[in-house]
C-alpha cells in the first residue's frame, strides 16, 4: 500500500498506523481534545484551538509551459540513451557487458557473481578499482582484478578484505544521445505511443497532474502549519518523547538490517546523527500537534466519516476498498486517520487563497 494521502499528512498517518492511537475523552470542553489510552498505546495531550476557518493559502500556478515540457523531454532523452556495440578498447563512459565472479581466498563469496551485467565505466557503481580495471578491455578479454573492499562496508564480512574478481568482457558499447522519433516514444512508453505529438501531449498532461498534486500538497502543508501555529498545547511532552523514541528505534533497526550503525547510514545521505535526531524530534512534535488539532476541529464542527469518505481514503492509499485497508492497518488506526482526513478536508474547503 502506498503512503497515506499526501506529504502534508504522511507523518501523521505513519504515527496512526504504527501506534493505533487517537481516541478522545468525551468529557473535554468543546475547544479541547485529549487523546487517551487505546489498546496499543497511550498518547496524552490537550489543544486549545485558535482560528481555523478561513486560513490563508498561497495560490499555485499549475500551468505547464512549453519550456517546462521541453526540459522534461530533454531529461527523458538523456535518461534513455542508445547503446551501440563497438570494436575497440573500452573507455570511460562506455557500457561493458560482463560476467564476473568475486573470490575470497579462492572461494566465490555471496553476492559477488553475475552474468550479462551492463556496467557504465565511471559510474562508481562498484568498489574502487573495478571499473578502472576495465578501461582498455576489449570484447572477449578475461581479466583478474585484485581489489580490496572498503572498511566500513555494508556487508561487514567483506569490509577491508582483499579479493579477486575474475571478469569476462562480453561486449563494449558506446553510449549515444537518443533522438526524439517514433522508435524512441514507442520504447519509453512501452508501446503505448508511436506518434511523437501524441506522446508529448500525454507527457504535458502528466506534468499538469504532478503540478496539481504538488499544489494540493503545499495547500495542505500551509493549512496544517497555520492550524498548529494558531493553537495552544499542554501536556504533550511525554507523547512527543514516546513518538520520537519509537521513530528512532525504527531507524536504528533499518541500519541494523543493512549491517550498519545509524551514524553510518545517515552518513550515506550526508547527515550527521545530531542533526537527524533534532529533525526527528521536531517531526514528532509536529505530528502530535497536528493529530490533536485535527481531532479538535472534527469534534467542534461535529464532523462524521461517511461511506464516501471511507471509499476515498481507500482509493487515495491504493487499497481495494475500506475493508481491505482496515484489514491491513486495524479498525482503530483507520477510524482515527479517517476523522482527521475529514477534518483536513473541512479546513481545505474553508481556506482562502490570497
Amino acid at each position: 500500500m502506498k503512503k497515506f494521502v499526501k506529504a502534508a499528512v504522511c507523518s501523521l498517518a505513519a504515527v496512526m498506523l504504527i501506534s493505533g492511537c487517537g481516541k478522545k475523552k468525551t468529557e473535554e470542553p468543546e475547544t479541547t481534545a485529549t487523546v487517551a489510552e487505546t489498546e496499543q498505546d497511550i498518547l496524552e495531550g490537550e489543544v486549545t484551538l485558535g482560528e481555523y476557518k478561513g486560513l490563508k493559502v498561497t495560490p499555485q500556478n499549475t500551468e505547464v509551459t512549453d519550456e517546462e515540457l521541453q526540459v522534461t523531454i530533454d531529461g527523458r532523452l538523456a535518461a534513455n540513451p542508445e547503446y551501440v556495440e563497438v570494436d575497440r578498447p573500452a573507455k570511460e563512459g562506455d557500457v561493458v557487458n560482463i560476467d564476473y565472479v568475486g573470490m575470497d581466498q579462492g572461494e566465490p563469496f555471496q553476492g559477488g557473481t553475475a552474468e550479462g551485467y551492463d556496467l557504465e565505466l565511471g559510474s562508481g557503481s562498484f568498489i574502487d578499482g573495478f571499473e578502472d580495471g576495465l578501461i582498455g578491455a576489449v570484447k572477449g578479454q578475461e581479466l583478474s582484478l585484485d581489489l580490496t573492499f572498503p572498511d566500513p562496508y555494508q556487508n561487514s564480512d567483506l569490509a577491508g578484505k582483499a579479493v579477486v574478481f575474475d571478469v569476462t568482457v562480453n561486449k563494449v558499447q558506446e553510449k549515444k544521445d537518443a533522438e526524439l522519433n517514433q522508435a524512441f516514444v514507442e520504447k519509453v512508453s512501452g508501446g503505448m505511443f508511436t506518434d511523437v505529438e501524441e506522446w508529448k501531449a500525454d507527457l504535458r498532461t502528466q506534468l499538469e497532474d504532478q503540478k496539481k498534486l504538488q499544489a494540493e500538497t503545499m495547500k495542505e502543508e500551509e493549512i496544517l502549519m497555520a492550524l498548529v501555529n494558531n493553537s495552544q498545547y499542554t501536556g504533550i511532552e511525554d507523547s512527543v518523547q514516546k513518538l520520537y523514541d519509537e521513530s528512532l528505534f525504527r531507524q536504528e533497526n533499518v541500519a541494523v538490517l543493512k549491517g550498519m550503525e545509524l551514524k553510518d547510514l545517515l552518513g550515506m545521505y550526508g547527515m550527521d546523527e545530531d542533526s537527524f535526531k533534532d529533525m526527528l524530534m521536531q517531526q514528532s512534535e509536529n505530528s502530535i500537534k497536528v493529530q490533536l488539532a485535527l481531532e479538535a476541529v472534527a469534534e467542534k464542527e461535529g464532523l462524521q466519516v461517511t461511506e464516501e469518505d471511507k471509499a476515498a481514503i481507500a482509493e487515495d492509499n491504493g487499497a481495494e476498498d475500506a475493508e481491505a485497508m482496515i484489514a491491513q492497518v486495524g479498525q482503530d488506526a483507520f477510524d482515527t486517520y479517517a476523522i482527521q482526513w475529514v477534518a483536513l478536508n473541512y479546513l481545505k474547503e474553508n481556506a482562502v487563497e490570497e
